[in-house]
């Protein structure tokens, strides 16, 4: 049984013990890039749109993932729909191959997507993955979708407590102050995003480190 109180304290002493090396983390370019794509989004302004689809495939790196222009063309068909459920993105996403002719479960793209209808919604990648100490598990299609969905419901969960603690507040409010960025621009729960990739990616350059 998850004991969520743990995680999320554990996490929270992650945040404040690391909090200036995680800001120093992030770049000016990166958040005003995802305020451009949130923007664009909201503003209805995507369809056709090559300059929207340069940046968000740049953004969160869907060009060096294997992925073939026929799913792309999928992701973004899906995204213009704005269609917020994540079991029905994940299947629809896996009927198009890759550009290997292999077919996968994309649980982090198709939260990006998902994020992107809705901010509150988390993302997950493998360094968010490093702090919250989730993987996709499953031997088929269907056991990782089931497991993406089990991940992203304690990513809900978890984030809720997280952006409602005071020293994660304080720390949210750091970042609106280095980045000059409001609610309006960034939802608290991206902003946590954001600085939970820092987190993973210092965890995992200290691994290498260890090794």
């Amino acid at each position: 049984m998850e004991n969520k109180f743990t995680d999320d304290q554990k996490i929270v002493s992650e945040i404040t013990e690391n909090k200036d090396r995680i800001l120093s983390n992030l770049k000016q370019k990166d958040v005003d890039t995802y305020c451009y794509i949130r923007k664009t989004f909201e503003n209805n302004h995507i369809l056709n749109n090559s300059e929207f689809q340069f940046k968000f495939k740049k953004f969160y790196i869907m060009n060096s993932a294997g992925l073939s222009d026929e799913w792309k063309n999928r992701f973004f068909e899906l995204l213009l729909a704005k269609r917020d459920d994540l079991k029905y993105t994940l299947f629809e996403l896996y009927k198009i191959p890759r550009r290997d002719g292999k077919y996968s479960v994309q649980f982090s793209f198709a939260t990006k997507l998902l994020h992107t209808v809705n901010n509150e919604n988390p993302i997950y990648d493998k360094m968010i993955g490093e702090v919250a100490d989730k993987k996709v598990e499953g031997s088929n299609s269907n056991e990782k979708i089931d497991s993406c969905i089990k991940i992203f419901n304690f990513l809900n969960g978890l984030y809720s407590g997280l952006i409602n603690d005071g020293k994660v507040e304080r720390v949210i409010s750091e970042f609106r102050l280095r980045f000059n960025v409001s609610h309006k621009d960034i939802s608290d729960a991206k902003v946590l995003d954001f600085m939970m990739w820092s987190l993973g990616k210092i965890k995992q350059d200290l691994k290498k480190i260890q090794k």
